[in-house]
């Protein structure tokens, strides 16, 4: 680190050379092939979910919600981030300036003022619909037989339906954040870059809507909801585990009225699990990213001046926490369908099912295409024979 004037410092070549190439490696190669994977996940995820077997519970509604808005994230993310980073980077290592301000590149500037709130927007829709699903699958253990009268699907999608809405009035103020720049260089080449508005700029709009609004709705509300749903039920695991022992010290003729609701509790249990697993990856995987906001509000990192006090903090520790934090972001989005494979019974029986049909459509066209293809030589050779 480097002196600039008497009051501000600047981030020295090492630094950016070490924070570029820990983008290009975390940032680029790696989140290309993760979102890749997750692309795919999740839209293996929706098929499967949105099977009729599959959509007569409503926990899968959420579920497919929740596939459905991250793999809308995955792809934002791909297209303006992890592929751009990329493809960027090298130029900026090998300091060739002639292709940094390419199209991509700028069109990226252009569109970063709209596409960060609406990225924002789409977590905020997964963390509610996380809280959402986890409500609904502790009302389902908790009250057994009655919950079905409460968690029905049209419930389950007007909620989705207020949640999404919720998500998108919470975040109007950020669209008037960022905005372009215009910039001529040089080469008298014009190119762009992101800088906050008037609006983003003021510290009553960092301190009030980025911190004290912003970190408990998106953050702290859910991640304490989240907490303490799994807590019951997790309890309420613990419960009927207990009740599964005493029931079977218990003679066969009183336990025919418990039976309906032991069977009932039996069969959601494998679900109740999933979804236990499921929370806790996202609030592993969300969690650094709430510690990088809190950081971001205090200390942008389009605000140029560099005190001593927070020297490598601002030219090292913050730049590759919000790496790993957005890296993090997109193991959330990958990892359910992991999750589901290996806990969700009914998921792995339907998915089975659907590759079995696909081998047999399969195995059909191939069967026609070599019929037809027989048919074809044949009936050529029999004209020849003829002629």
């Amino acid at each position: 680190m480097t002196l600039n004037n008497t009051y501000n410092l600047v981030c020295t070549k090492e630094d950016k050379d070490f924070v570029l190439i820990i983008r290009l490696i975390v940032g680029g190669w790696s989140s290309v092939v993760t979102c890749i994977f997750g692309l795919l996940g999740n839209t293996f995820s929706i098929i499967v979910l949105a099977n009729k077997r599959m959509k007569v519970l409503s926990t899968n509604i959420y579920l497919i919600a929740l596939a459905a808005v991250n793999l809308l994230w995955l792809i934002l993310f791909f297209i303006f981030y992890a592929l751009r980073l990329t493809i960027i980077i090298p130029y900026f290592i090998s300091k060739n300036q002639e292709n940094v301000h390419s199209f991509y590149n700028e069109m990226y500037h252009q569109l970063s003022p709209y596409t960060i709130p609406l990225m924002h927007t789409l977590q905020l829709c997964i963390t509610y619909y996380t809280v959402a699903v986890s409500v609904d699958r502790y009302l389902y253990v908790s009250m057994g037989l009655n919950a079905s009268q409460y968690c029905t699907i049209r419930n389950a999608l007007r909620i989705i339906l207020l949640l999404t809405i919720v998500a998108i009035s919470f975040m109007i103020p950020h669209w008037f954040e960022f905005r372009v720049i215009t910039h001529i260089n040089n080469a008298n080449r014009t190119y762009y870059t992101k800088s906050y508005t008037s609006i983003g700029q003021l510290k009553m709009f960092r301190e009030i809507v980025k911190i004290y609004i912003f970190i408990p709705i998106v953050y702290v509300i859910p991640f304490l909801t989240l907490i303490f749903i799994n807590i019951l039920t997790v309890r309420r695991l613990i419960h009927y585990h207990d009740e599964h022992r005493r029931l079977l010290s218990i003679p066969v003729r009183q336990i025919a009225h418990l039976r309906t609701n032991f069977n009932y509790s039996r069969r959601h249990r494998h679900v109740t699990v999933m979804l236990i697993a499921v929370v806790l990856l996202f609030l592993l995987c969300r969690f650094p990213m709430l510690i990088n906001h809190i950081y971001e509000a205090r200390y942008p990192t389009t605000d140029n001046y560099i005190s001593k006090e927070n020297l490598y903090f601002r030219c090292r520790i913050q730049h590759i926490l919000n790496i790993f934090a957005n890296f993090m972001q997109i193991i959330n989005s990958n990892g359910n369908l992991i999750i589901y494979l290996l806990c969700f019974q009914h998921f792995r029986e339907t998915s089975k099912e659907l590759f079995e049909k696909l081998l047999t459509y399969m195995g059909i066209q191939s069967n026609d295409n070599l019929s037809s293809v027989t048919q074809t030589r044949s009936r050529g050779s029999t004209l020849l024979t003829a002629m």
